[in-house]
């Protein structure tokens, strides 16, 4: 191989490295990203998920006080 030929190869095989930093980097950054929405869609998962059984609560209280009321007025009558 002519010396010609052999720093075209070590030129290619350079730019290569540099792309390979840079796409590495780059996934590395997707990665920091993906890892920050899951945490964040894990944790509102939660807070709607409480929100959801409060909510259940709620409705039963009301469904309750509706039926002793009844209750009580029936037992009036």
């Amino acid at each position: 191989m002519s010396e010609k030929e052999i720093a075209r190869i070590d030129a290619a095989m350079n730019n290569l490295a540099s792309l390979i930093r840079e796409q590495n980097k780059t996934l590395n950054k997707v990665l920091i990203t993906l890892t920050k929405t899951q945490t964040i869609q894990v944790a509102n998962s939660k807070r709607i998920d409480k929100l959801e059984s409060d909510r259940t609560w709620l409705v039963r209280l009301i469904f309750g006080s509706v039926i002793a009321i009844a209750f009580a007025a029936f037992k009036v009558m």
